[in-house]
């Protein structure tokens, strides 16, 4: 029982840790305990998601960091099945009108 009480003391640790809306792979790196290149390693193989800002410049969501630090955190996407549904393609392949309308 014990080692639950350690677990859920350091996911709260971690929520009040993670204030940010983005993080760099070098300050993920520092909260996961691991080399900055083991992080880029883990966005490379799409592992980790981020957003690329320029050739060499990733940042990590605050959720992306608390799915790969605390999994039991995050709640699983929900999925919604309709076998029966009718989907309305009518609207989205359609070609742009000529001109641009202005905004």
């Amino acid at each position: 029982m014990r080692n639950r009480e350690v677990v859920e003391s350091a996911s709260i640790d971690l929520l009040t840790e993670l204030n940010q809306p983005f993080y760099s792979p070098a300050e993920v790196a520092r909260l996961a305990g691991v080399h900055p290149s083991t992080i880029l390693g883990y966005i490379h193989a799409g592992r980790l998601y981020a957003i690329k800002l320029s050739e060499r410049t990733y940042r990590i969501p605050n959720k992306a960091v608390l799915k790969l630090l605390a999994p039991e955190l995050v709640r699983p996407p929900v999925i919604i099945e309709r076998p029966h549904a009718k989907v309305d393609l009518s609207e989205g392949d359609r070609e742009p009108e000529l001109p641009w309308p202005e905004e």
